[in-house]
Parts: C-alpha cells; sequence; structure tokens
C-alpha cells in the first residue's frame, strides 16, 4: 500500500524547534464520542466492532469523524443517529464540550470532542442503523459496573469517569 491511497490518516514530516530532530505525526479528522445513558441512568450503550489496532472486536462508546465543515454537535446528532438508531429529540445533552481533547500529541494532531446524552425514556426504540461503508457493528446495553470490565477503549473509560464525577 502506497500512503497516497490512505483515506483516513495523511503522514507528516517537521523538525523539532529547538533540537533539529526529525518528527513524524498523523494529520487526522478531528472527531465526537459520546456516552449514551438509558434514562435512568445506570445503563450505557456500547458499540462493538472490530478494530485493527487490537486486531479484534472491542466495546466503545459510539463515536465517528467530523465531516468537511460540519459542527461538532451535528456529528454527534449524525454519529447517535448512524451507529445507535437514537434521533436527537430522544435524548438530552447532559455534558457538551467547551472543548476537544487531544488524542495523542505525540503522534496525531486529533481532537476529540466527548458528549454525555441520557435517553428521555426508555421506550423509546431506535430507528434502523445507518452504518457507513465498511462498518459492521453492534450495539449492546450494559450497567455501568460492567464497563470498565468489558471495554479497554480510552474515550470510553474517561467518559464513564466523567460523567462519575458529573454526579
Amino acid at each position: 500500500m502506497n500512503t497516497e491511497d490512505l483515506k483516513f490518516l495523511k503522514i507528516a514530516v517537521e523538525k523539532h524547534p529547538t533540537t533539529g530532530t526529525t518528527l513524524e505525526y498523523l494529520i487526522k479528522q478531528n472527531a465526537i464520542a459520546a456516552l449514551v445513558l438509558n434514562a435512568s441512568g445506570d445503563k450505557t450503550l456500547l458499540v462493538k466492532q472490530y478494530r485493527p489496532g487490537i486486531a479484534g472486536e472491542m466495546y466503545e462508546i459510539p463515536a465517528g469523524l467530523i465531516e468537511n465543515d460540519e459542527s461538532e454537535i451535528n456529528t454527534l446528532y449524525r454519529e447517535i443517529e448512524e451507529e445507535t438508531g437514537y434521533l436527537p429529540d430522544s435524548y438530552n445533552i447532559l455534558y457538551n464540550p467547551k472543548k476537544p481533547l487531544t488524542v495523542s500529541p505525540g503522534y496525531t494532531q486529533e481532537k476529540l470532542y466527548i458528549y454525555i446524552i441520557q435517553l428521555k425514556d426508555d421506550s423509546i426504540l431506535p430507528e434502523a442503523l445507518k452504518l457507513d461503508e465498511g462498518e459492521d457493528l453492534v450495539g449492546e446495553w450494559f450497567s455501568l459496573e460492567e464497563v470498565e470490565d468489558i471495554s479497554q477503549d480510552m474515550k470510553t473509560i474517561f467518559a464513564l469517569s466523567l460523567y462519575r464525577n458529573l454526579r
């Protein structure tokens, strides 16, 4: 594979400002992620999908890339609908980030906006998923106590900790 064939990642190189060392990093789109809670706030919806970085499937909170000139909030609405089937009028936003988090500044420019949303009522049924080409995921509800036992995903564990600190 040629680096020009990469769809989501672009490789960049620059010189360190004081040492002159060559630094390599990835230019990657910013993203959103959302902890989706049920109406009583004791369960969260995680999606299971294959992740090449671990060569296997993992459970994580729904997330997705911000496209072109799309706003962060519109990306939230789109990704939640695509990956969970819930529409914006189905939930309340409990936490709206003031600014994004830097994912891994030593190797990528990517920033991540983490949201916390809660269904208005547990009887709300999701619409059909609208997955992107190549996506293959399934959602499953878990009690908050189970999450750290079943997920090794940093954004998932962070969002859960953020929610616990808000309560």
